[in-house]
């Protein structure tokens, strides 16, 4: 619920936290809206502005305070949402199960625990690891150049430099690759090249994207799964967090978003089919405090 309460506290209260309840009218309410989006607040942020909007008006109305709800008569703002593929459940353990044993069954099995881009997990290297503490630090990412080849660089945005806590299933699956990697390096004697990378091709060099990709596809193939490509592991990690109710705070900063807004506008599917139920338990929980404010 600590999403609901920074909305109050951010985009509410400073603009109409100092209105009677039964001065808010539906056009006050439209301009709220209107100025959330001329900040360059994401659609889904305005979406549930309205959200709470509605539901502290709601409880006034239940409470007496008004006679109506002014936000049943404004629309709730829309979010355009892509359609992004994603797997289901089901689809996500049997891509687990068949691509393990493979030499991309721990890279496909932590783009889904984790939520990482392909090019940070393709970057990651052993000293990224806090075995005691169970965290990965990710702090660059894999690139392709335009004439070929790669090359290692630091994530784009201060977010994407961050720690990422593992289970102790991954850490246990992480020591299994790291083992398979020693024996690998002894079969490829002289041929190997140590850049201590987890992911690294089977000599050592960084992995070629491109051949993944490829490698990647034909497993799907093989096994009857969608034909989704690999960032779509990222969101279904991602969204398989927001549906199990994880605060959206949490999941910004696993996937490395530079803000909140960005997180629920690319993941707004996951969120919506929740709304109704968070619109009940904010009656319960935050409105009561939220109507207290706007009485103020």
């Amino acid at each position: 619920m600590d999403h609901y309460r920074t909305i109050v506290r951010r985009h509410i209260l400073p603009l109409i936290g100092g209105m009677r309840l039964q001065d808010i009218q539906p056009a006050q309410l439209k301009q709220l809206y209107l100025s959330k989006k001329e900040e360059g607040r994401g659609a889904r942020t305005v979406q549930m502005i309205h959200i709470v909007m509605h539901a502290v008006l709601k409880q006034a109305v239940k409470e007496g305070i008004l006679g109506r709800n002014p936000a049943a008569a404004v629309e709730r703002p829309r979010v355009e949402q892509t359609e992004r593929q994603i797997l289901t459940e089901e689809q996500a353990r049997q891509l687990v199960i068949v691509t393990t044993g493979t030499h991309y069954g721990t890279l496909i099995y932590m783009a889904l625990m984790t939520g990482m881009r392909e090019g940070e997990l393709l970057g990651l290297k052993w000293p990224d690891v806090d075995w005691t503490k169970g965290q990965l630090h990710v702090q660059r990412q894999l690139q392709n150049l335009k004439g070929g080849g790669s090359v290692l660089v630091p994530p784009k945005t201060k977010a994407g430099r961050r720690m990422i806590k593992l289970g102790q299933g991954t850490l246990d699956r992480l020591a299994v690759h790291r083992d398979e990697q020693e024996l690998q390096k002894e079969a490829s004697s002289a041929r190997w090249e140590e850049n201590d990378l987890i992911f690294p091709n089977t000599i050592g060099k960084p992995m070629s994207i491109r051949n993944m990709y490829s490698d990647y596809k034909r497993l799907l193939n093989e096994n009857g799964l969608p034909d989704i490509n690999f960032h779509a592991l990222r969101h279904t990690s991602l969204s398989f967090l927001l549906d199990m109710g994880t605060p959206v705070n949490t999941v910004q900063k696993r996937a490395g978003h530079s803000k909140a807004s960005v997180t629920t506008d690319t993941y707004g599917h996951s969120l919506a089919h929740s709304e109704d139920e968070a619109a009940e338990r904010l009656e319960e929980l935050i409105t009561p405090v939220a109507v207290k404010l706007l009485s103020k």
